[in-house]
């Protein structure tokens, strides 16, 4: 779980919430320490037990969190229950209904949550189960979660699921290729949440820009180096993806309006950057050969795209994605 920290001073903050140096990531504990900490937003990951219930993990194993070497998917969640994280302090796999329902409080009414679906999920399951819980929690139905709840998707194929279960609910593209984002510029109000290395070069900050014209939001992940936090500042990105969110608020204080870019890293890690950057690209090829069933697959990409657009041309617009400063 990551914090999405918004830069009340100039940018926004996520949070991922895994707040390492506290908490096991993904557990109740972080949550409840991210929100302390006040940041503006949480991002979670969801999977799916054997018995269809929609918990929060990263993994789609239970090997790094908990020392079990088992998929999720093929457990049911009476065991997943029973097991506890090995970083102390030790804690159970909470679901998606025990962080909603903790979302509920008063005290963090404000608070609103992007909800990673990842792609070894079965997307019309996970996507279907999600609308039930989000349907059940709270009494107001899924409809009283649109402004606070926001899908992440990774593949254009999860649009028309999205539609289909949680019609109204914002969208954001998590990425790591903004050949791959600029895809989703065809479809009004989708809003992005990149891998940092991506942006953080002439290609990147060129589709930041496109993006802005276009009324887009654009959000980075995980910032949590210092040198990273104030590049994010100053190129005033809508939010940032951060694993301890006291330390991002506190470079948020100290920086310094009008800071000199080209100072905020040395050469070595521009060749980092860019390395990862060409990965990012690599990465999403292969994902998208592997999910969405090959060069067939990633032509009915295509096919399905048009296909929504020409009906978002009949229906009207999609909603923009909530973006919350205290």
């Amino acid at each position: 779980m990551l914090s999405v920290c918004t830069y009340d001073i100039m940018s926004s903050s996520l949070s991922e919430c895994r707040l390492p140096s506290k908490y096991p990531e993904n557990t109740m504990s972080s949550f409840r320490g991210a929100v302390n900490l006040r940041t503006h937003a949480l991002e979670t990951d969801l999977h799916i037990t054997r018995d269809n219930v929609v918990v929060l993990s990263h993994d789609a194993t239970l090997l790094r969190c908990f020392g079990v070497d088992k998929r999720i998917i093929d457990c049911d969640y009476s065991y997943i229950k029973t097991l506890r994280t090995l970083k102390s302090p030790p804690e159970e796999m909470p679901t998606l209904k025990e962080l909603l329902i903790f979302l509920l409080q008063p005290a963090v009414i404000h608070t609103w949550l992007l909800l990673d679906i990842k792609l070894d999920n079965n997307p019309e399951d996970v996507l279907r189960l999600t609308a039930e819980v989000l349907r059940e929690v709270g009494g107001g139905g899924a409809e009283m979660w649109e402004g606070r709840v926001v899908l992440g998707i990774w593949a254009l194929s999860y649009v028309s699921l999205c539609e289909q279960y949680l019609p109204g609910f914002p969208i954001t593209h998590i990425g790591i290729c903004t050949t791959y984002a600029r895809q989703f510029l065809k479809i009004p109000g989708v809003s992005f949440n990149m891998y940092h290395a991506v942006l953080a070069n002439r290609c990147g900050l060129k589709f930041v820009e496109d993006a802005r014209k276009a009324g887009r939001e654009v959000y980075s992940w995980t910032i949590n180096d210092e040198s990273l936090m104030k590049w994010s500042i100053h190129h005033q990105l809508a939010g940032v993806c951060v694993d301890d969110v006291g330390e991002y608020f506190r470079v948020c204080r100290e920086y310094k309006s009008g800071e000199n870019s080209k100072h905020f890293w040395g050469w070595k890690k521009e060749l980092q950057l860019r390395g990862f950057a060409f990965l990012g690209w690599l990465f999403t090829f292969l994902l998208r050969w592997k999910y969405c069933g090959g060069l067939k697959g990633v032509k009915g990409e295509r096919k399905m795209l048009e296909q929504h657009l020409q009906l978002i041309g009949r229906l009207g617009s999609r909603p923009e994605t909530p973006v919350v400063v205290d």
